[in-house]
């Protein structure tokens, strides 16, 4: 289900450049083996390399942007990123939408098992880009993703062998049981709102999707998990099992902030350091 012909053509595009004080900010696009350009920012060091790298995905409420900030200051380390937007935020919606339009197109677009998979295999082909420049270094990649860019990136850890280093925030390891059994506004609308044998077929689907399936064949990847007390979308329960089902060498932070890690500086300071390290850049 997450298979892709690599030889497929990256048909890699840059629109447009920012070039700034120590790096430069290019918007790019690489062709989606699932049709499509996957929009993303390719933040890039002036000088040095080959460079070590970071894949960025953003959570379900964010876009390649969310993470930009955290790129520039990589950059100034030497650190090479790649900010992609995920499939389900990449296209506008409609004008003029009803509020129960707009509803039932927020449903339709949470329960496409597609876009999950074509998530993962995106970020798969983001590697194959960033493989496909001579000025990185293919034995220092990692990957940093939140929220949905976690829960995906548990299910890409078990089988993307070239990331080397995970950082995981506040993800799933069963979305379907966060549909099935939580009871967030949000969970609750979508089993009121969609039909019995439909709701039932989305569960079906996804559940062999879930991160718990795969998160334990991340080895010998690093695995830094960040989770927040009384999330209000990922239960303690959910936490602690993606944890303890994860493979070794695994780590876990624990903050008092919200899902979304509003001003949260010492998870953001945590996993710098962490990032750094596991990419063995001397950070004197």
């Amino acid at each position: 289900m997450l298979d892709y012909e690599r030889s497929l053509p990256l048909d890699f595009e840059e629109s447009s450049c920012i070039e700034k004080d120590g790096y430069t900010v290019r918007d790019v696009s690489y062709l989606s083996p699932y049709g499509g350009k996957v929009p993303a920012y390719l933040v890039v060091p002036d000088t040095g390399g080959p460079f070590p790298a970071v894949v960025f995905m953003h959570p379900g409420q964010g876009s390649r942007i969310t993470f930009l900030h955290e790129a520039e200051a990589l950059a100034l380390k030497g650190i090479v990123s790649l900010l992609i937007t995920a499939p389900a935020m990449r296209s506008r919606s409609p004008k003029d939408l009803s509020e129960e339009q707009k509803l039932n197109l927020m449903i339709e677009t949470i329960t496409n098992i597609r876009q999950y998979t074509q998530t993962v295999v995106d970020i798969q082909r983001g590697v194959d880009l960033l493989c496909s420049f001579g000025n990185i270094d293919l034995n220092r990649l990692a990957y940093i993703g939140h929220s949905l860019g976690a829960t995906w990136g548990g299910v890409l850890a078990g089988v993307e062998e070239r990331i080397k280093s995970y950082i995981l925030m506040a993800g799933f390891p069963s979305v379907s049981e966060w549909h099935k059994t939580s009871e967030h506004p949000l969970a609750a609308l979508i089993r009121a709102k969609l039909p019995r044998e439909q709701f039932n077929k989305f569960i079906s689907e996804l559940e062999p999707l879930n991160a718990i399936h795969y998160i334990n064949k991340a080895t010998p990847a690093s695995l830094l998990f960040q989770f927040v007390h009384d999330d209000e979308f990922v239960p303690k329960h959910q936490a602690d099992t993606f944890y303890s089902v994860a493979s070794s060498p695994k780590e876990i932070s624990w903050y008092k902030t919200d899902h979304l890690f509003t001003n949260c500086d010492s998870a953001y300071q945590e996993r710098t350091q962490w990032i750094i390290k596991q990419l063995g850049i001397n950070d004197n």
